[in-house]
């Protein structure tokens, strides 16, 4: 019988393959970039509740480690959305 720890595994382990999937579909754009965003999200929250254990733990705690993972999201939609932008202003010459 698989316990509730070893379905989270096999949830990750689903999520990275599915991204991994994502990757190498070459299909850039929008939807990728919001299955992207996706795939952190939920990733991230499994492993922050179930792995570790931060479900009932310091409020404070538990909010950096959500905010670091929110703006790791938004970063991959500022650099898909702004990448131009970017590389303009962080190429030299």
């Amino acid at each position: 019988m698989m316990g509730h720890t070893e379905k989270i595994w096999l949830s990750l382990l689903g999520f990275t393959l599915a991204g991994a999937w994502l990757a190498e579909s070459g299909q850039a754009g929008w939807p990728l970039t919001l299955a992207v965003v996706f795939l952190i999200c939920v990733k991230a929250t499994l492993v922050i509740d179930h792995y570790m254990e931060m479900r009932f733990a310091n409020t404070w705690i538990r909010a950096v480690l959500f905010g670091f993972v929110g703006m790791v999201a938004l970063l991959v939609i500022v650099s898909h959305g702004w990448s131009e932008l970017i590389r303009k202003l962080t190429t030299l010459g």
